[in-house]
């Protein structure tokens, strides 16, 4: 064989035959990506990255506070009138109801009748006489004057 087809059959099979090492393309994305991934990981724990963080952490935390706060006053606010309301509806219909007018008749019967059987059992005592046992004659709060 000659030198010229010695070289061509060399050229040959060299560009047929894989490279032992890894080609300068593959390298240089290899080491695109090591050093991205370093950039990466030391912005990430950058203090300037941290400082960043702590203060959005706190601004969003403070944002969410007032937001809990006036929703808070919101519902208090909105109870307190609902609760004002159904007291000032209660209070009138009762003023309104005949029941009330019952009651009050019958409260006032029994305050006149106790009232009155003090004032005899004062009057008594007043004049060194001792107090009577009530006897079945008189007067109770059922049998009351209903007039007021």
């Amino acid at each position: 064989m000659s030198d010229e087809q010695q070289n061509e059959k060399s050229q040959a099979t060299s560009n047929a035959a894989p490279q032992a090492g890894p080609s300068p393309f593959v390298e240089e994305i290899t080491k695109l990506g090591q050093n991205f991934s370093q950039l990466i990981k030391d912005a990430l724990a950058s203090p300037q990255l941290q400082e960043m963080r702590n203060e959005v952490a706190s601004g969003a935390q403070g944002v969410i506070e007032e937001i809990n706060d006036a929703m808070v006053k919101a519902r208090e606010a909105e109870i307190t009138k609902d609760v004002a309301q159904k007291a000032t509806k209660t209070a009138e219909d009762l003023k309104a109801s005949p029941v009330t007018a019952n009651i009050k008749s019958g409260l006032f019967s029994a305050l006149k009748s106790i009232n009155d059987e003090l004032s005899n059992v004062l009057q008594r005592m007043n004049q060194g006489e001792q107090p009577a046992a009530p006897n079945s004659d008189a007067t109770g709060p059922a049998d009351a004057d209903d007039s007021v």
